[in-house]
């Protein structure tokens, strides 16, 4: 006899997707999830009317929501996925990978600079001494020129990826950094990310402040705030949660309210081959996610039980979706 009602039900639908959400999940908690959903047709039910309560609303708003339902009480310390699926994916395969990957430090270490480039591979995050009081912390897939002047490093020239770049407040040198088509101009203790991908790129401060140089035309930007630029010209200063947009130092992805195309389309840059979305309206759909990169290897799995997407697994790591 099902021991549990309507409200005990979505009670506990949400108290699994917000776990979900949370980037928590082991393996343990995604096979009690399939046991859950697998336990009646109404559980499962619960936890589709969950989850299109979450994609209408944002997870703030289903938090709350869901708070609301449980009275106050903690949600539960569940792994989850999205679908009746989730134990071929997602919480289960992100333990997985974990269990098998021999982990490592947040960064690979390094010292000077080799030669006059820097790069990191798909999948490869490298902090190092760029110069005399200069840190730099490389994203994945990131090629930095590294520009000298009578055999003392000057500068950087960020050709494509992501990189943050620290200035100690004891350095008097100025080190310049060229994003794209434009030079950053930084003060003693600044801190600052920049990306360049697709021939657009972004400049988000950190700390102290950096002045964008471009047409002859200088743009301050400070702590907590991003500027983006493209051939187009250069767009409005925009204020940025910095836990949010640079969660990979964490290796941890943040996607608030994003098309999901965009987020493939970032997500491509921590993962070999590519996934490509073959729907416009899927490409479309705004979503929130988050991830580790310890789940690129079955981030394809994820989004597909997600948003109810049909992905076609090809040779290479290359998934369609569709």
């Amino acid at each position: 006899m099902d021991t549990f009602n309507r409200h005990d039900r979505r009670t506990e639908a949400h108290g699994w997707l917000v776990h979900l959400t949370s980037g928590t999940a082991t393996r343990e908690d995604g096979e009690a999830f399939r046991r859950w959903c697998a336990a009646s047709e109404a559980n499962a039910h619960a936890f589709a009317e969950a989850r299109a309560l979450w994609e209408a609303l944002g997870p703030a708003a289903a938090l709350r929501e869901h708070q609301r339902g449980t009275r106050g009480r903690a949600p539960r310390a569940h792994g989850v996925r999205l679908s009746r699926r989730a134990f071929l994916g997602g919480a289960v395969a992100a333990s997985v990978a974990a269990l098998l990957m021999v982990r490592s430090d947040v960064f690979t270490r390094g010292s000077a600079p080799d030669g006059d480039g820097l790069r990191t591979q798909v999948g490869e995050q490298k902090t190092l001494a760029m110069a005399p009081g200069v840190a730099l912390e490389m994203n994945t897939d990131t090629d930095i020129a590294v520009r000298k002047r009578g055999g003392v490093v000057t500068g950087m020239h960020l050709r494509r990826g992501e990189a943050v770049v620290r200035v100690d407040p004891s350095r008097k040198e100025p080190f310049v950094v060229e994003v794209a088509d434009g030079r950053l101009f930084s003060s003693p203790g600044a801190a600052f990310a920049v990306r360049c991908a697709d021939d657009a790129a972004t400049v988000t401060c950190m700390n102290g402040q950096a002045v964008l140089t471009r047409d002859g035309v200088n743009t301050t930007v400070r702590p907590s705030q991003q500027l983006a630029f493209d051939a187009t010209g250069v767009g409005a200063i925009t204020a940025v949660n910095l836990d949010t947009a640079l969660a990979w130092r964490n290796r941890v992805l943040i996607y608030d309210n994003q098309p999901l195309g965009d987020v493939v389309a970032d997500i491509n840059r921590y993962r070999p081959g590519r996934i490509v979305i073959t729907d416009r309206a899927l490409a479309e759909r705004r979503v929130h996610a988050r991830f580790t990169l310890d789940q690129m290897g079955e981030v394809a799995t994820l989004i597909q039980d997600a948003y109810g997407a049909h992905a076609t697994n090809l040779p290479g790591g290359w998934v369609l979706l569709s």
